[in-house]
């Protein structure tokens, strides 16, 4: 038997086909990932969007806020002043009348009717004598606006505080402290009372 040559011997190397093409495969589905862009982020695009616009409301917020400001102080002056043109009126009025001497009827010389109280039951009503009270505060005189009708002449103080709360709300723009509106309703039950008060007194006279 013929020894085996070195020819013979030697034996082709095993190739191995499936697993090249398997890391060929995977090279080029790695470069693949690598290509592709991941898309991008756009929350925190959406983010800054978002705050924008809140900062640019806030801000058209901020700067229209005066004007509505200024616009309810101006309606605010505006009736003040008509509420003030009441008392003021009454008081111009009653300086121009003449009291008269019986204490009470001064209302009469403006053409209005005598008090329907008197006229049917004899006797006078809570506001009789209140004009001619009016009549002698306006003249300056307050004791007989006092002795006349006591509730009158606690009123016509009133009004002249309201004429300077009001001047007050005019120049400043705003209304008085809740306080002073207190004080203000308390000093109006109060002179309600003193007029009750002094009508019953005046009727038992």
């Amino acid at each position: 038997m013929e020894p085996l040559s070195p020819q013979n011997s030697e034996l082709p190397p095993l190739s191995h086909p499936e697993t090249s093409d398997s890391t060929h495969f995977d090279k080029e589905a790695s470069d693949m990932d690598c290509n592709e862009k991941a898309p991008p982020d756009t929350s925190h695009h959406g983010n800054t969007q978002r705050q924008d616009r809140d900062q640019n409301d806030e801000i058209a917020s901020v700067r229209t806020a005066p004007k509505r400001v200024g616009i309810k102080r101006v309606g605010l002056r505006i009736t003040v002043a008509f509420v003030a043109l009441v008392p003021l009126t009454l008081l111009v009025i009653a300086g121009n009348l003449n009291p008269a001497e019986e204490g009470l009827g001064t209302h009469q010389d403006l053409g209005l009717p005598p008090c329907s109280l008197r006229v049917l039951a004899g006797i006078r009503c809570p506001a009789c004598g209140m004009t001619t009270s009016w009549s002698y505060f306006a003249r300056g005189n307050w004791l007989a606006s006092m002795n006349t009708n006591a509730g009158g002449f606690l009123l016509a103080l009133l009004s002249l505080l309201m004429i300077v709360l009001a001047a007050q709300v005019i120049h400043c723009g705003r209304l008085p402290s809740p306080r002073v509106q207190t004080w203000v309703t308390m000093a109006g039950a109060g002179v309600l009372i003193v007029t009750l008060v002094d009508w019953i007194i005046r009727l038992q006279s």
